[in-house]
């Protein structure tokens, strides 16, 4: 079925406005009804002036400069901050089991490409580490100073790497979900 032009639409903010730092500029944008300038929305977020620029371009058709170069809501955007108004509306304490039921079920969501990727790079890191680990008891070949210095580095590389994805397996960073849109388009 093909998506329809409201489907394309809720895409397209909900995607803009999938990252905190892009939320709060559009609600201080939103705060301001004559417009905000570049240096008040960088003292009010804390960010630096390349993370402003990225995320700033993140919410093109949302947010915009006009010939004052006062940044403002379009009206797609004032949609956005209007949703977004509506999601902290009336939460409370009996929302938290569903609220804490929805993360769960996001950090999770890895698609079995990504998660098959991770497990072939979990194998070859595992078996560097047990090679590089082999090489600092085995010392005959090149003399124990050279496969000691070789097993270390090794053992070290690959051990490094089989932490960051193992710790990086069960939360499913933004990273691997940027990653995972980038390789399946």
């Amino acid at each position: 079925m093909a998506k329809t032009r409201e489907d394309v639409v809720e895409d397209a903010v909900i995607q803009a406005v999938g990252h905190y730092e892009r939320r709060n500029i559009i609600k201080i944008i939103g705060a301001a009804p004559g417009g905000v300038t570049y240096t008040e929305i960088l003292g009010e977020t804390g960010l630096n002036t390349g993370h402003l620029n990225y995320h700033l371009r993140g919410l093109e058709g949302l947010v915009e400069r006009d010939e004052a170069r006062l940044y403002r809501l379009t009206p797609l955007g004032l949609k956005a901050l209007r949703l977004l108004a509506a999601i902290g509306e009336d939460i409370g304490n009996g929302d938290m089991p569903y609220i804490d039921t929805v993360l769960t079920a996001q950090s999770s969501l890895l698609s079995p490409l990504v998660r098959g990727f991770m497990n072939v790079m979990i194998l070859v890191s595992l078996f560097g580490t047990l090679g590089g680990l082999w090489l600092l008891g085995d010392w005959g070949l090149y003399g124990m100073t050279g496969r000691m210095i070789w097993g270390m580095v090794i053992a070290l590389i690959c051990g490094a790497l089989l932490y960051s994805l193992l710790s990086n397996y069960r939360t499913a960073p933004d990273y691997f979900k940027r990653w995972e849109k980038r390789v399946l388009k």
